[in-house]
């Protein structure tokens, strides 16, 4: 299969959008489960809250505001009549507020702005609330609790209009509509700069001071708490922030999308990441990205040739994706249980300049 340039270059931009919006994803697990060790399987919930900020919390603040206008064109007021808008007019309304958008770029990156701020919010505030148990249960009860949480916040959210519109998914208005056919260049540098943002503050954390107590809790709790490490403050930190920036993945994976459903947030997608992070290597940040590209490059060529796949070992070419990657992480935990990119001592000062720091103070 030999691709045009144009067809080239849409491929590597959809993938790079991808790469970009997971790998923040995967560096926050990598900050849950790399740094400090936590059994997070329910990493997907946080993707799914990012989806819900947007498709359930932020839409229905732009139909509040564009009523008016939505009223004036369609005779209808969504939000008095959610299950008829849901199920008839969503496409409709939202091309009215993309128009209004298109017109007034501002406030369409005002309302892109506030989503991703409401997003990290509503991860945050969830993490917080999953830190209770995280302080009373064993790792392996721990690891069960966040999973079934995950499920228990999408088959609830599948099934309440109110949140998403249930089973019929929310369309989302896309912000970028003013940008037309560059639309979707310029959503991968906005993506590729929240990843940016994302690694530099995660890479000054990990090799702060926090970072190397995250360490310590992680190898030897009992030592961290006989030196006075506070072992709640930091797992409460660690999965408001690690939290946070799951819902900013999901709020710019819905965006990337321009749709939510809870279709989208199967538990597999938590165990995708944990793919991602075990091949890229934990503990490590380069190692996390490193991992979130491998995976969506062989995702990406086992795609294109799933044909011929399909006529030389006759296996359904989706279930043979999972098998290689099922191939690729039994390799990896046998010859490279660090990963590809292992985990590095925390950077510290060089030991001249720690020693004219003390003379100077």
């Amino acid at each position: 299969m030999i691709l045009q340039l144009d067809q080239l270059a849409v491929l590597v931009r959809e993938t790079s959008i991808l790469v970009a919006i997971y790998g923040i994803y995967v560096l926050s697990l990598n900050l849950e489960a790399g740094y400090l060790g936590l059994p997070q399987f329910g990493k997907v919930m946080f993707l799914a809250l990012g989806g819900i900020a947007v498709g359930g919390i932020a839409t229905k603040i732009a139909l509040l505001i564009y009523g008016r206008a939505i009223s004036a064109n369609l005779g209808i007021s969504p939000l008095s009549n959610l299950g008829t808008y849901c199920s008839t007019y969503q496409y409709q309304t939202i091309d009215i507020i993309n128009n209004i958008f298109a017109k007034s770029p501002f406030e369409g990156i005002i309302f892109f702005l506030m989503a991703v701020v409401l997003a990290a919010i509503l991860g945050g505030v969830f993490g917080v609330l999953m830190a209770g148990p995280a302080l009373r249960l064993r790792e392996d009860y721990l690891g069960i609790f966040l999973l079934v949480s995950a499920e228990m916040v999408r088959v609830v959210s599948t099934y309440t209009p109110e949140v998403a519109c249930g089973v019929f998914g929310a369309v989302v208005p896309d912000p970028f509509k003013w940008l037309g056919e560059w639309r979707q260049w310029a959503y991968l540098i906005v993506v590729v700069l929240f990843l940016l943002l994302s690694f530099v503050a995660l890479e000054r954390l990990g090799n702060s001071p926090f970072g190397r107590a995250l360490r310590a809790i992680r190898d030897a709790e009992v030592a961290a708490r006989v030196f006075g490490k506070d072992i709640v403050r930091f797992r409460v930190r660690v999965l408001a922030t690690a939290s946070a920036l799951g819902g900013v993945a999901g709020a710019l994976l819905v965006f990337y999308n321009t749709y939510v459903q809870m279709g989208m947030f199967v538990p597999v997608e938590t165990f995708k990441a944990w793919a991602m992070l075990i091949i890229g290597g934990m503990g490590n940040n380069v190692g996390a990205l490193a991992g979130v590209a491998v995976y969506f490059i062989l995702d990406r060529v086992l795609s294109m040739y799933k044909e011929g796949i399909r006529q030389v070992v006759n296996v359904d070419p989706v279930f043979f994706q999972y098998i290689i990657f099922g191939i690729i992480i039994i390799l990896v935990l046998m010859y490279r249980p660090q990963g590809i990119i292992g985990e590095k001592p925390a950077k510290t000062l060089k030991r001249r300049i720690l020693t004219k720091l003390q003379r100077g103070a």
